[in-house]
């Protein structure tokens, strides 16, 4: 689901709701660093999404080699599989918005607490994928996962392996 890396930005959050300082005000700007990434990724309802949207994926791709095995497509087979396969993609899109929407909100929660907890100033969004940051921030990443999930490895697995 790589097409879904460009939806995982937060943007940039300004954490201090006091008064904006200028530099030379204030001594030294706190800022702090979260990779969305990986708390999208350990989120089990993120892990169910892409399980059905890959299954349905190999649904489509299995339906059209049988359409064109028993000669069902009219026309150039690739054009009509790429028309199914965007059509399947927005679908997609929409139910993978709407889920990273609720989970962005979460995290900005979480993010605003910790910004007042630890008196952090503003948080920029990284990851390892598109670095944005090169120094000088430190990385919240983990404190998150601690916040959302209770542990720094994100959600415990059950018996059987599989996300609660």
């Amino acid at each position: 689901m790589k097409w879904l890396l460009p939806l995982l930005a937060l943007g940039l959050l300004g954490c201090n709701n006091e008064s904006p300082q200028t530099p030379a005000a204030s001594s030294k700007l706190l800022v702090a660093k979260l990779d969305t990434l990986p708390i999208l990724q350990q989120d089990p309802a993120y892990q169910e999404l892409a399980q059905k949207y890959t299954a349905e994926n190999i649904k489509l791709r299995q339906s059209m080699e049988k359409k064109l095995a028993d000669g069902g497509i009219k026309g150039d087979p690739r054009e009509t599989y790429l028309k199914e396969q965007a059509k399947l993609n927005d679908k997609w899109m929409k139910q993978t918005n709407d889920f990273i929407q609720t989970r962005h909100t979460k995290m900005r929660e979480v993010v605003k607490a910790l910004c007042e907890e630890k008196k952090i100033d503003m948080v920029l969004i990284d990851s390892k994928a598109y670095r944005t940051v090169a120094y000088g921030a430190f990385d919240i990443t983990q404190d998150v996962l601690m916040k959302i999930y209770g542990s720094p490895n994100g959600p415990a697995a059950t018996p059987q392996g599989t996300p609660k």
